[in-house]
């Protein structure tokens, strides 16, 4: 059984990187990450500096994990596009696909969740996920969604098994996939009567066994925070516009809102 962390990444500190890649040592034998700001993020640039590839890398040799390092020559039009490459590249040859943010980790008991993942029925395990928080929250928030998440337990889909087709489609969380021949949702999406192209969503699954993802969003920099939320302001207006979140053509340039609080 092969299991695969699914990693993007873009300008994070190396430190950050460290903390992530070994959380991610606990449960997977490989990582696949993918380098990138997307095309309507502030200073977008395609690659990250290359002290952050060698974090990645030496991390990962020195815990155990096989790497394969992307990176673009260019910027990505969206998150879409992005995770959408870094799925069907941790999919192949993978059973379990595990996904993982640069403020992600992960802490685990790898011989029980590698073996509740062996014996698995479902094909999505939502896991539980807190988002530490020191000091007044508002000030480190880069959408209103993140402040309710401070020290606040929720669980997300962030173990896909390794199904054909593995990608993602219209919003950075709506996830797919195709099981015995037919495409079905594994996360998010749309699966009332009147969408006939995905015909329904797989079930969900809780581990038994210890694996507890600390989301960093809210210990990151304020410059960090700041840019999050210009992103995130500007996002509003693509989905608005086009029902889905990439940049597309003919879309004005952005206008980046460092102050408003979205979602």
């Amino acid at each position: 059984m092969i299991v695969t962390a699914a990693l993007s990444w873009w300008n994070e500190k190396p430190e950050d990187l460290v903390a992530c890649v070994k959380g991610m040592a606990q449960v997977a034998d490989r990582v696949v990450a993918v380098d990138g700001a997307y095309r309507r993020y502030p200073n977008a640039t395609a690659r990250s500096d290359g002290s952050q590839v060698e974090a990645i890398r030496e991390t990962a040799l020195a815990n155990g994990l096989d790497p394969l390092i992307i990176q673009p020559s260019r910027t990505w039009t969206g998150e879409i596009e992005k995770r959408s490459a870094l799925f069907a590249l941790a999919a192949s040859h993978s059973d379990w696909v595990i996904v993982v943010d640069a403020d992600h980790v992960i802490s685990a008991d790898r011989g029980d969740v590698r073996r509740d993942l062996r014996f698995a029925e479902v094909d999505v395990f939502d896991v539980p996920f807190l988002t530490p928080v020191s000091g007044p929250v508002e000030k480190k928030s880069a959408t209103n969604w993140h402040k309710q998440q401070a020290n606040v337990e929720t669980r997300y889909p962030l173990i896909l098994r390794a199904l054909p087709g593995l990608t993602v489609e219209r919003r950075h969380w709506w996830y797919v996939a195709y099981k015995e021949g037919r495409k079905v949702w594994l996360s998010g999406g749309d699966t009332s009567p009147d969408d006939r192209e995905v015909g329904y969503a797989v079930m969900h699954g809780t581990l038994r066994s210890r694996y507890t993802v600390e989301h960093r969003c809210l210990m990151r920099s304020e410059e960090q925070m700041l840019a999050a939320r210009a992103w995130y302001n500007d996002r509003v207006i693509v989905v608005a516009k086009t029902g889905q979140e990439d940049s597309v053509p003919d879309l004005p340039e952005p206008r980046y809102d460092y102050v408003t609080v979205p979602y």
